[in-house]
């Protein structure tokens, strides 16, 4: 009662082992690159960051000149 393939060769079903972790693992390695290449896709938040952060600065600067005139007007 055994289920070795080729009267119990055991090397045989290493064989088939090997290959079908050959073939999950080329499955893993295109998942992995279409990973990456979806990251290298997204842009880069610093800009953007940056731009918001000088857009609050200019804001800043222009409430401030406001108050001036405001204060200046009475």
């Amino acid at each position: 009662m055994t289920s070795l393939p080729h009267e119990g060769d055991p090397r045989r079903v290493g064989e088939v082992v090997a290959a079908w972790l050959d073939v999950r693992m080329g499955e893993v390695d295109d998942l992995v690159a279409e990973a990456r290449s979806r990251v290298e896709a997204l842009p880069d938040l610093r800009t953007l960051w940056l731009l918001a952060g000088e857009i609050l600065v200019r804001l800043a600067a222009v409430e401030h000149e406001l108050a001036e005139v405001r204060k200046a007007k009475r």
